[in-house]
């Protein structure tokens, strides 16, 4: 098993309640580990997957740029 990425870094950009967005490099700079290569796993089985449900966010990923949106509802 890898390294788990440092979300907890992340925590200002989520906490804003705006969307926002990462490149690979940012994400990378920011969590200390790179983004995972696999678009499926990001959207859906990753660590941060699992925080961005938690936290009402929806993502979506266009050329290593992940987006993060606020889900209205919450």
């Amino acid at each position: 098993m890898g390294k788990h990425p440092k979300l907890e870094n992340l925590n200002s950009l989520f906490a804003s309640n705006k969307d926002f967005s990462l490149t690979d490099e940012q994400y990378e700079k920011k969590t200390g580990i790179p983004l995972p290569k696999k678009i499926d796993y990001i959207l859906k089985r990753s660590a941060l997957a699992k925080k961005c449900k938690q936290l009402g966010y929806s993502m979506t990923v266009q050329e290593k740029i992940v987006f993060f949106r606020k889900d209205k509802k919450q």
